[in-house]
């Protein structure tokens, strides 16, 4: 199998956004005031996965209308997310690097995907949904798509970007794996499960991939990079630190195990595009 790590595109946030620890109005204030000298520039990845069963793409970054020009636009921003979220994010898509643009430059139509895996409804991670939404079938945990949307972590999921695409929901089941043991198992071969990682929000999935006796990990926005988990430093912008801190200890034991090819984040500034084979 290959993964390709896609950047679709960026955000410029506070340094408090991947390692503020927790989440409280002085810290939200800060994030949403930053002057641009203090932001910090992250990627908006995406992943497609070259299984045997077919193309499988795992979230979709930002989508076009966000930056027509491919520079950051505030009065665009501002037609697609909500005042806060574009306060939070100030994001910016070059051109080319839209999921559906860089999926032509591989010579696939959205209709060639298999599956979409949504890790989580964050704007960030949902934006670009309408690029893709031909493909065959596109996949979210129910606890995501019905409960964190309904709860505090609404503050972060438009509706709008999300609501009325063909969204097929799948219920996680008991696992061994995860901080909560629960994980749901694509195709019933161990190749491709959804594992909630909760703290970020209550239904966000890691995705493990796994060939034999290797896997990669993709911890979504559990993780910004390798600091969390090495130096047990949440993210600052989850509602719900104690549970960021068993998925951040769970994604620590899987980076440890002889198996574990590479743990790959959506937002870490390391992380380049390219290609892991598996």
């Amino acid at each position: 199998m290959k993964i390709h790590v896609l950047h679709c595109g960026y955000i410029r946030v506070s340094e408090s956004v991947p390692y503020g620890n927790s989440i409280d109005l002085k810290n939200t204030a800060r994030q949403l005031t930053a002057p641009d000298k203090n932001r910090i520039t992250l990627p908006v990845c995406a992943f497609l996965i070259e299984h045997p069963k077919g193309l499988i793409l795992v979230d979709t970054g930002w989508c076009r209308e966000i930056s027509p020009r491919g520079v950051y636009d505030p009065q665009a921003v501002r037609k697609v997310l909500p005042p806060h979220l574009a306060a939070l994010f100030h994001p910016y898509l070059p051109e080319g690097m839209a999921i559906h643009e860089q999926l032509a430059a591989m010579g696939i139509r959205p209709e060639d995907l298999d599956c979409v895996l949504l890790t989580h409804l964050d704007a960030d991670h949902v934006a670009g949904l309408r690029h893709v939404n031909k493909a065959k079938r596109i996949i979210l945990p129910e606890d995501e798509y019905f409960w964190s949307c309904r709860t505090v972590y609404k503050t972060r999921q438009p509706w709008s970007l999300w609501h009325d695409q063909p969204i097929e929901r799948l219920y996680y089941r008991g696992s061994p794996l995860g901080p909560n043991r629960w994980a749901i198992d694509l195709f019933g071969d161990e190749s491709i499960r959804l594992v909630n990682v909760p703290g970020h929000t209550d239904g966000q999935a890691a995705i493990i991939v796994r060939s034999g006796g290797r896997f990669v990990l993709l911890a979504a926005d559990a993780a910004y990079s390798p600091r969390n988990w090495q130096e047990s430093i949440t993210p600052g912008f989850g509602f719900a630190r104690e549970w960021q801190l068993k998925s951040l200890k769970w994604i620590a034991e899987m980076a440890a195990d002889p198996g574990c090819a590479a743990v790959l984040c959506s937002h870490d500034p390391e992380l380049a595009p390219g290609v892991n084979d598996l």
